[in-house]
């Protein structure tokens, strides 16, 4: 588990899953990759319970707001960056979840360039992933 979670306070760590959450439920369809997420639950310690307790986020202002009441620029980072792992977790990424992501981001104050390279790093990482389930299954 990454450090900057050990360095999450309470509140923090309920903005981080509202977060997640947020994106995860962005296109209101049903989603069956919340697999993510319950992960990064169990990585912090909690119970899944939080799921109903945390705040419901229905805006982008929402976002915003919240994680501009967290002060450490690396732990706004880490919740950006885990946005977008949410949002490619379905091995799709719409145009809706990447300008959300965007969005976000720029009001949060990470720069444009910085939000370009998680979005490159989130596609090396689904590559790999890719090209792992190819290597296993490709001449079968």
């Amino acid at each position: 588990m990454p450090n900057i979670l050990n360095e999450l306070s309470k509140k923090e760590r309920n903005i981080y899953v509202a977060c997640l959450m947020f994106i995860l439920n962005l296109n209101k369809k049903p989603n069956k990759n919340n697999d993510y997420v319950l992960s990064r639950i169990k990585d912090l310690g909690l119970d899944e319970s939080i799921l109903d307790k945390v705040k419901k986020i229905s805006s982008e202002e929402d976002v915003y707001k919240l994680i501009n009441t967290i002060s450490n620029v690396k732990a706004r980072r880490y919740i950006l960056r885990e946005m977008i792992l949410v949002a490619i977790s379905n091995h799709e990424l719409t145009d809706d979840e990447v300008a959300t992501i965007y969005n976000i981001g720029l009001h949060v104050g990470i720069k444009t360039e910085k939000i370009n390279d998680f979005f490159l790093w989130a596609a090396k990482g689904l590559e790999w992933e890719i090209e792992g389930i190819q290597l296993i299954e490709g001449d079968l």
